[in-house]
């Protein structure tokens, strides 16, 4: 598949132009490929993935969170991201990111999550005050039958793929009709959830009080990690891709993805 259409089809699934304005989200290191025939998908770059892409012969990496984050002064060896930028400009393999343009997306991490989690009728979770992109991101549902809070915690760990669980602040046997998720970080948007009626918040990195003011206010918090929230990207984004791409693209998902934390029990 020529790499023209490969893009095309990236930015239909997720268009750049919702990303947030401090995003950097669309090609990150184009080394002007004119086909692409196999493409990793991961979550982030790290040394496994590129080692991984190497022994594949793949074109094209496609993560979640953008390799070049920050401006870069200079480049070197020694530098985590420099390193990383060298060793796949030498290996001939370009990256693409799709950040916060795919959070907001119709079929995006958030709607993903709520549908792994069987619940319906998903509407976006209106942020009051903020950017209207910001507006897009978050998402909010409801259950046709309430269940307790115990079990959608239960359910929701299975869904995440979290063995190590995760953490949680609220009653367990409160009942839980309405969710609301911000995949990745969206600590300050649980008040929008409670406004919206929410009796569940799904996110990560919540701060101390704001996990406190939550609790005080009745509404059940779910603090899943980073990792946790959002390694869901690799299989939603292949399945997408697999369906909009023709056979001569190979689409495989990365075995390199890691929670940079461990949990001591």
């Amino acid at each position: 598949m020529k790499t023209s259409e490969f893009l095309e089809i990236l930015n239909r699934i997720a268009p750049l132009d919702l990303q947030e304005e401090w995003d950097n989200s669309g090609m990150q290191i184009d080394l002007g490929r004119d086909e692409v025939t196999r493409v990793i998908v991961g979550l982030d770059i790290n040394s496994e993935i590129i080692e991984e892409a190497i022994t594949k012969k793949a074109d094209l990496i496609v993560t979640h969170h953008p390799l070049l984050f920050d401006p870069i002064k200079t480049l070197g060896p020694d530098d985590v991201v420099g390193g990383f930028v060298i060793r796949l400009v030498r290996a001939g393999i370009s990256v693409y990111s799709s950040h916060t343009c795919f959070d907001a997306a119709p079929y995006g991490n958030n709607e993903y999550l709520l549908k792994k989690l069987g619940v319906q009728q998903m509407f976006r979770l209106p942020i009051p005050g903020h950017h209207i992109s910001e507006a897009m991101v978050a998402r909010i549902g409801s259950y046709q039958q309430p269940v307790f809070f115990s079990e959608f915690c239960e359910k929701l760990s299975k869904v995440l793929g979290q063995p190590g669980g995760i953490k949680v602040s609220g009653a367990p046997e409160k009942l839980i009709q309405k969710v609301a998720v911000c995949t990745g970080s969206g600590g300050e948007f649980w008040e929008a959830a409670k406004i919206a009626g929410a009796d569940v918040f799904v996110t990560s990195e919540v701060k101390h009080h704001q996990a406190l003011a939550a609790r005080e206010c009745g509404l059940c918090l779910v603090d899943a990690g980073h990792y946790g929230t959002e390694n869901l990207f690799v299989r939603n984004m292949a399945r997408q891709l697999r369906k909009m791409c023709d056979e001569s693209v190979e689409i495989i998902e990365t075995s390199a993805d890691q929670d940079p934390f461990d949990c001591i029990l």
